[in-house]
Parts: C-alpha cells; sequence; structure tokens
C-alpha cells in the first residue's frame, strides 16, 4: 500500500524517533479506512454486484487478500491480534454503511448455488458428474435469478475458492455472523420450501415425518446438515441448527398444506396423514390463524358460486366438517371456517331438498345417510357434557382464535345431520321437505311394487332426530300403502267374485288420506267412456268396504301397462294416465285433429301438443299436417316377412330407457305445477300475515320488526305452513312501505294514517 512504508519496522522506527509512537494505531486504521474507502470497498463492490457466482467468489478472493496484506503489516506489532480486530471492525462498518442489503441479497444468491451444488454432488454419489444419462450443467436459481453452470467449473470453484471463504476467510475477517447468518435462514427457508413442494405437493396419503424412513428427515439430515457444518465450521452448533432446521421444516410443510387445504378436504379421509402433520406442525409454528382466512377465502371464491351444484356444496361441507374435526378436535376452525358455507347454503332455494334426499339415500353409502343412521347423543346430556368433564384439570380454555362472542358452541361437537338442521333454526322446512320426497318416493315403490321396508327405516331413524310427534303425518302416509295393498285385495279377489264382477282393467289404486299427504299435483281432464266405468265399478267395491268414505281420482297420477298392436309390429310400454288415455281415442279412429282430441279430453290445446310429442316420438302417431294425427300401423320399409320382427325404434317392449324422456316430461310438469301453487300459497300467506301486522299496528301504533315477528310466530306456533322467516317479513314490510301502506319512524314500522 503506497500509503504506508513497505516494512511496518520502518514505520516504528520513524515514529519512535519522532515521540509517535503511541499514535501507531492510529495511523494504521486512518489508512485501513482511506485504502478500504477509496479503493477496495468500490472494486469489491462493482464485481461483486455481477450475477455471476464465479465473479462473485472472486472478488471475495481479492476482498480477503487486500485485507491480508493489512493483517500481514502489523503482524509484528506487540498489540497485533487487537489491532487486526479493530481492522475487520472498520472493514464491517464500512460494508454496512454502503451496501448491507444488496450484500445480503448477492450472498444468499452465492449460498443458494453452494447449497444446489452440495445437493446435486450428494446425489451423484459424491461427485462422480459424469455419469450416463445425467447432464453435466447444473442450472443454479435463486428469487428468479439462473444460471447454468458446469459442474466442473463449479466443482472446481467450491474447492477452490467457497470452502476456503467459509472456513478461513470469512472467520479470519471476522464477517461469519456478518454473512452468514441471517443469510443461511433465507437460503434455507427457500430452498426447504422447494424441495418441500416438489415431493409433497398434491400427495397427502404418504406420511414425510415422524415415521420410520420418513423422507423429510432423512434429507435434512442426510442433504442440509452437512451444508450447514461446511458453512459454520468449527462454530457450527448441531443442536441450536437442528431446532432452526425443523422450524423451517414445520413452517414450509404447514404453508404447502394451507395451500392445499381444500384439496385435502375433499380427498378426506384419504388425506389423513397429511391432516395429522399438519395439526402436528400449527402446534409448533402458530400459523392457525393464516389457516383459517385462507380456506374460508378459497372455499368462498372456489366452491361458494351460482357455477356450483348444491350437492357439490354439501358434499364439499361434509368433508369439511370431517376433516376439519380430524384437524383441531375442539371445533373452533371448523366453525370459523365453515361460517359463510353454512349462510349460502340457507340463500339456496334447494338446499334442504338435497340434504333430505342425501339423508334418504338408499343403499346407506351416502355420507348423510350413515350419519343418519348414527345414534344421537341426547341434546340435554351433550350440553351438560360441554361444561362438565370427568376431571376439572383436564378442562382447556378455547384457542385464541375462537369468537368470545358465541355464546353457543354446540356446533362445533354436533354430528353433521344436527349441524344441517341447525342451519336453519328449527326442524320444520326439514320435514315438511321430506312429506314431499316422501310422496314421490311412496309414489315411485307402488308404481313399481317394491317393498317400502327402507321408507319404513329411514322414518324410524327421523322420528329419533325430530320427534314421534312432528313425524305423525309420514307414519299416516306410509300406513295409507299398507291398507292400499289390502283394500286392492279385498276388491279384487274378494268383491269381484263375490258380486260376479268383471273389471276389465287390472287396477292397482293407491287410496291416500288427503289431509295427511302433501298437495299432490293432477291435470284434470276427462278420462275415456271405458276407463271411467272400470274406475266407478272400482269406487263401488271401495264403498262397500269403507261404508262412509268414498274416492276421489288423481285422473293424470299413476301409471299404465299398455300393449299396442299394428299390421307389423306389438308395443308394451309403460305410460302416464293422461298419454294413455291419449292413445285410448285412436283405437276408435285413427284420425284425430288437436281441437278434437282436446275437446274429448277437456284439456288445454298447449298441454296436448307436448303430450303428444312422446307418442310421436315413439313411432306410434305421425303429424301429417299441423295439428292433424294419425297413428302408423305399417312403417315404411318392413314387408310380410319381417313383420313380427320388433321395429327399431318403436316395436317391441320398451324399457325404462326407452320412455326416459317421457318421464322427464312428467317431472318438470309436476315441477312447474309445485312451482306455479307455491308462488300462488306464499301470496296467500303473506296477505294473511299483512292482515295480522295491521291489526298489530291499529292497536299498539308502531312496533319495531323483531317485535311483530314475534307476536306472528305466536300467533301460527302450530301451524308450520304458516311461519316466516325475518328476512321475509323484513322483505314484506318494506315493500308495503315503498306502496305507501307504512312508514318506519325511529326503526318502528307505523301504519299511514289515510289507511289505518
Amino acid at each position: 500500500m503506497n500509503w504506508l512504508p513497505s516494512d511496518c519496522q520502518t514505520l516504528v522506527e520513524g515514529m519512535q524517533d519522532t515521540g509517535t509512537l503511541h499514535l501507531f494505531e492510529d495511523l494504521v486504521l486512518f489508512f485501513v479506512r482511506k485504502n478500504l474507502q477509496e479503493k477496495v470497498i468500490p472494486q469489491f463492490l462493482e464485481s461483486f454486484a455481477k450475477v455471476s457466482c464465479v465473479e462473485m467468489l472472486d472478488a471475495l478472493e481479492n476482498l480477503y487478500t487486500s485485507m491480508g496484506w493489512f493483517h500481514n503489516y502489523v503482524g509484528n506489532w506487540h498489540n497485533a491480534t487487537s489491532l487486526k480486530l479493530q481492522m475487520n471492525q472498520v472493514l464491517k462498518s464500512i460494508l454496512k454503511w454502503n451496501a448491507h442489503y444488496r450484500l445480503e441479497e448477492s450472498f444468499s444468491k452465492l449460498f443458494a448455488c453452494s447449497f444446489q451444488f452440495y445437493v446435486t454432488a450428494n446425489e451423484r454419489n459424491n461427485y462422480s458428474f459424469h455419469e450416463e444419462g445425467k447432464s453435466d450443467r447444473l442450472l443454479v436459481e435463486w428469487k428468479g435469478f439462473k444460471e447454468e453452470i458446469e459442474l466442473s467449473t463449479l466443482e472446481n470453484l467450491m474447492e477452490r475458492q467457497f470452502k476456503p471463504l467459509v472456513q478461513h476467510w470469512l472467520s479470519e475477517l471476522g464477517l461469519v455472523e456478518f454473512f452468514c447468518d441471517d443469510t443461511v435462514m433465507a437460503v434455507l427457508e427457500v430452498e426447504v420450501d422447494r424441495y418441500i413442494t416438489k415431493i409433497c405437493g398434491g400427495n397427502f396419503e404418504k406420511r414425510w415425518m415422524h415415521s420410520e424412513g420418513a423422507e423429510l428427515e432423512h434429507w435434512s439430515n442426510s442433504q442440509v446438515m452437512p451444508w450447514l457444518k461446511l458453512i459454520f465450521h468449527h462454530g457450527f452448533k448441531k443442536e441450536v441448527w437442528t431446532q432452526k432446521l425443523h422450524y423451517i421444516l414445520y413452517r414450509s410443510y404447514t404453508k404447502l398444506r394451507i395451500s392445499e387445504m381444500l384439496n385435502i378436504i375433499t380427498d378426506y379421509p384419504d388425506s389423513t396423514p397429511a391432516l395429522h402433520e399438519l395439526k402436528f406442525c400449527l402446534q409448533h409454528t402458530r400459523q392457525r390463524p393464516c389457516l383459517i382466512e385462507s380456506l374460508k377465502n378459497d372455499i368462498t371464491n372456489r366452491v361458494l358460486h351460482p357455477g356450483v351444484s348444491t350437492q357439490n356444496i354439501i358434499t364439499v361441507y361434509i368433508a369439511a366438517v370431517k376433516a376439519l374435526r380430524e384437524l383441531d378436535l375442539s371445533g373452533v376452525v371448523m366453525e370459523m371456517v365453515l361460517e359463510p358455507c353454512t349462510t349460502y347454503l340457507t340463500q339456496r332455494e334447494d338446499s334442504v331438498r338435497m340434504i333430505m334426499q342425501g339423508l334418504l339415500w338408499d343403499d346407506g353409502s351416502n355420507d348423510l345417510a350413515a350419519e343418519l343412521a348414527k345414534t344421537q347423543e341426547p341434546e340435554e346430556v351433550a350440553c351438560w357434557n360441554e361444561r362438565v368433564t370427568e376431571k376439572p384439570e383436564d378442562w382447556m380454555p378455547d384457542p385464541r382464535e375462537a369468537d368470545p362472542n358465541k355464546v353457543d358452541k354446540s356446533t362445533r361437537t354436533s354430528d353433521i345431520v344436527t349441524l344441517f338442521i341447525g342451519m336453519y333454526g328449527s326442524k320444520e322446512k326439514f320435514i315438511k321437505e321430506y312429506q314431499k320426497l316422501l310422496s314421490k318416493r311412496l309414489l315411485q315403490t307402488w308404481y313399481g311394487e317394491k317393498s317400502e321396508s327402507s321408507e319404513i327405516r329411514n322414518l324410524e331413524l327421523l322420528k329419533k332426530r325430530f320427534g314421534e310427534e312432528d313425524m305423525s303425518k309420514c307414519g299416516v302416509m306410509l300406513k295409507d300403502i299398507s291398507d292400499s295393498k289390502r283394500i286392492n285385495t279385498y276388491i279384487n279377489e274378494e268383491y269381484y267374485k263375490k258380486n260376479s264382477l268383471q273389471n276389465n282393467l287390472n287396477l292397482r289404486t293407491m287410496v291416500v288420506s288427503s289431509q295427511f299427504w302433501p298437495d299432490i299435483p293432477n291435470q284434470e281432464y276427462e278420462l275415456p267412456e271405458g276407463i271411467t266405468k272400470s274406475l266407478e265399478l272400482f269406487n263401488k267395491g271401495f264403498e262397500n268396504l269403507k261404508a262412509s268414505r268414498s274416492l276421489k281420482w288423481l285422473s293424470s297420477v299413476g301409471m299404465v301397462d299398455i300393449e299396442l298392436e299394428f299390421e307389423d309390429r306389438q308395443l308394451e310400454i309403460s305410460v302416464n294416465p293422461l298419454q294413455a288415455s291419449i292413445i285410448y281415442h285412436f283405437q276408435d279412429e285413427d284420425k284425430w285433429t288437436l281441437s278434437e282430441l282436446s275437446d274429448s279430453l277437456k284439456i288445454p290445446p298447449t298441454i296436448l301438443r307436448r303430450k303428444m310429442t312422446f307418442w310421436l316420438q315413439q313411432g306410434v302417431l305421425k303429424e301429417i299436417e299441423p295439428d292433424n294425427y294419425v297413428t302408423i300401423e305399417k312403417r315404411p320399409g318392413t314387408t310380410s316377412s319381417n313383420a313380427s320382427a320388433p321395429a327399431a325404434s318403436g316395436g317391441g317392449v320398451v324399457d325404462a330407457s326407452d320412455h326416459f324422456v317421457n318421464l322427464c316430461d312428467e317431472e318438470e310438469d309436476e315441477e312447474k305445477a309445485n312451482s306455479d301453487e307455491e308462488e300462488e300459497k306464499k301470496k296467500k300467506n303473506e296477505q294473511v300475515f299483512w292482515n295480522y301486522v295491521q291489526g298489530m299496528l291499529k292497536n299498539l301504533e308502531s312496533l319495531p320488526l323483531d317485535r311483530i315477528h314475534k307476536m306472528l310466530r305466536m300467533f301460527a306456533m302450530h301451524d308450520s305452513d304458516m311461519q316466516i322467516e325475518m328476512a321475509q317479513l323484513r322483505q314484506l314490510l318494506n315493500d308495503k312501505v315503498q306502496k305507501g301502506l307504512l312508514v318506519i319512524e325511529q326503526g318502528k314500522y307505523k301504519l299511514v294514517r289515510d289507511n289505518s
């Protein structure tokens, strides 16, 4: 260094002669600082800023060489050790002042390069880089930076420069703590994240930690720990870095599983190993709030939108309840995560129907059906068990994430069926929906002449949930089926024989008690004379059995097995009574117009035209002109030689798949009729409620919404069909406000005086 004499002894002797030897250390430190600031550090920063790992190592070697000159210069000074430490402190302060963050990022890149090299080296059996089929280049990656380096070149750099850097240079310059601690932690976090994502991502069925041959623990012990020992050399503390590495592993694993949590839920119970490991990691990383927030957002964005069917949402909800209870026994995570799902399901019109259909799954393989079959702990016992434990010391407070304002904690331990019922606050909607579903299922059972044993089983299970009294109507519905069998047996086997009567139709009639069954949609029309006579004959037999009762026929409800004979084919098919009545007319006349047939059946032409479509599709009828129909006695292309062969689309026996369109049309008609009926019933109920509200406000002048709602519920407490939700009442009253019939003053509703 041309600012100081080339020989330290010369400087010492000169300062002794002038009596300034006591300033020797200050003078040397001054020249060190000046040289570092003006020459060494600028050159170092310029070279170290290069993106290449090779140039970074060269820059560090030059810095070490420059500082080594100063160290050697004062080697013979009596206080050389202390002076060298002061020089190192000067170097550290200048580096911190100039570019600490830039240096930290560059060192992270260099350490990431070394980590990836040593991992690759270990995988290739201790530096055997020239195995057949393996690349001789390594792609080094760090936060978007990529550099491809020859492995042989990188091996030479690591041996010649990197090892001396971490084992000697940084230690001698006092920069180990300055450069290594935070940098190594940053590199470990990124590299562990990368590795865990690579091997664990999407794989939920395998245990990666705390098991024999666990891959993550093996990797950390065989790959990461040797690299850490290389970096810190003599200062390596195994216990300390083992704890740090485990924490990084747990946090990275938790971060990955949180991002995949919705997939883990949908894969449950196959994903149970991933849930158990995540549960363990959450206890050490305290990332439960992050899990709750992330999963709520995922469910809201990916599940709770119109593009997902209600059935799929219910499936996700059930899986989430089971998976989250596996993850968190307290139920707090489940309670908080599923709150948006609960709100969303209650806003979907078909949610109750889908839930009840799941409960009534015939083969029991459905999750809801399995839950229904489980024995439910009595509500009062469950409530007591929430508050009292066998041992007081076993009591545990709620986790920090729990909502302190939530008084009712029963949802955390309730079974899935109880959770669904609790969404709506009462069981009335479910009972009402079950009555509708039971009505349809019993009709299908009757048509197929099947046993209703599964329906009896379902009813008994539901009685345990909803109570014997509330399910009494459903019990009557099932009793009607058994009574109908006895009635049919008596009329067909005893009454006809006893009175020497013969019915042209083989009638199997289901007799229902109308006051206990939900309304069954029925299209009124006039039956053909021959069918009417058969029904009257059956009715006489019923009146003979039940003297004080008579039958009211639902003419369009049922299933008719008919056989049609044509010149070239025979057709056996099951249709509804209206379609049977339509084709019945064509046995007397081959040609009918839509208006004539409409007049005969007393049915609107628009409905009749839609029903005629079925026979056109079956190749039985043909529309020769608009609204003019004839039977197809002989299909084109058939001859007497093949007349006995069933036709491709119309001949032979038609099974359920052949008249699928017919049944779908019937269901659509039924749904439309149900919808219209529900809308009409809703309007009538709203008018009744409005009359009640007017009477209240005339007597009490003004009332808040909640008070009006409580009083209405009291008036209709014994009629489940006359219940109204708070949201519906608010909408009704707001409509009256818009129409000028009500006003709101200080949160209370009041009649407009002109209408009072």
